[in-house]
């Protein structure tokens, strides 16, 4: 028996939403069972793997955290099937990435920016009815 014929695959789409461009110009690592796999960046990558139990992890790295986007996930791979994961990474470097089933993954973080925003919305009409009356 072949080496392809023990041989399913795991396709693995790595994403970051459109509000966090930055991830551009990074590079997302990403590591089967332990071991680092070599990764062209952000899209679809496809892993051979044996069939069975393995454990899938993926994060962006960046200056702090040293793994920003860190997500962990458990999978079994049924001989001759293919299977899939999607990662999405967060909006803020300092939360959780999202990583499990294709269509299922959300950016995290995204409304504590969005709060952010209409804080700061908030203080500058504040800021500017303030000048306006003086």
């Amino acid at each position: 028996m072949g080496q392809s014929s023990r041989q399913s695959t795991l396709k693995v789409t790595l994403r970051y939403p459109a509000s966090a461009f930055l991830y551009r110009a990074t590079k997302p690592r990403l590591r089967l069972d332990g071991v680092d796999v070599p990764s062209t960046g952000w899209g679809v990558q496809r892993l051979p793997v044996s069939p069975g139990d393995h454990r899938v992890e993926v994060w962006v790295p960046y200056i702090l955290p040293r793994r920003a986007g860190r997500a962990l996930c458990e999978i079994t791979i049924v001989k001759g099937q293919g299977s899939a994961l999607e990662y999405m990474a967060p909006t803020v470097t300092f939360a959780r990435g999202s990583l499990g089933a294709p269509g299922e993954q959300g950016s995290t973080g995204y409304s504590t920016v969005m709060v952010f925003n209409v804080i700061a919305v908030i203080v500058v009409v504040a800021a500017l009815i303030a000048f306006a009356l003086t």
